[in-house]
């Protein structure tokens, strides 16, 4: 099964022509026995970085909440629910703000939203394996550049 874990690249669009889209880029942990993951995500927009509150993947489905790490009354938090497609490269899904104001009345924004995923956390962690191996072996490979005091070449 594949999982959320890893890194992300997508765009949030508004129901009826509220705002513009909006680009962004998500890495998720690890999914936990339990299903739950958290994570972070960065909006190409001003409202900048968010955490992953409330995160849990069953099957193929997703959900979360994004809350704005940038101090403003007005922000609340974004409730996110989508499904792992293409064989874990794509998630699509709906988000909703509930209880936002707009004017003087309480509001529901709404949208939807697409991610292709950029790596995952298997392929980072050989990768990260394979640094390490080479790093070891250039260490122990490359000769001294120049002699200690007091010994000849």
């Amino acid at each position: 099964m594949a999982t959320v874990a890893g890194g992300w690249l997508g765009e949030y669009h508004f129901d009826h022509d509220f705002g513009e889209s909006c680009g962004f880029e998500a890495t998720f942990s690890a999914v936990g026995l339990d299903g739950m993951f958290h994570g972070t995500i960065l909006d190409e927009g001003p409202l900048g970085e968010a955490v992953v509150h409330h995160a849990r993947q069953v099957g193929d489905e997703v959900i979360f909440t994004k809350v704005y790490r940038l101090k403003k009354r007005s922000l609340v938090p974004v409730r996110y629910e989508g499904k792992l497609l293409n064989g874990g490269k794509l998630l699509r899904g709906k988000w909703a703000i509930f209880g936002g104001k707009r004017g003087s009345m309480s509001a529901t924004t709404t949208g939807w939203w697409e991610a292709r995923r950029t790596w995952h956390e298997k392929e980072q962690e050989v990768a990260d394996e394979e640094t390490e191996a080479r790093s070891a072996a250039t260490r122990t490979l490359s000769p001294p550049l120049h002699a200690p005091h007091g010994a000849s070449l």
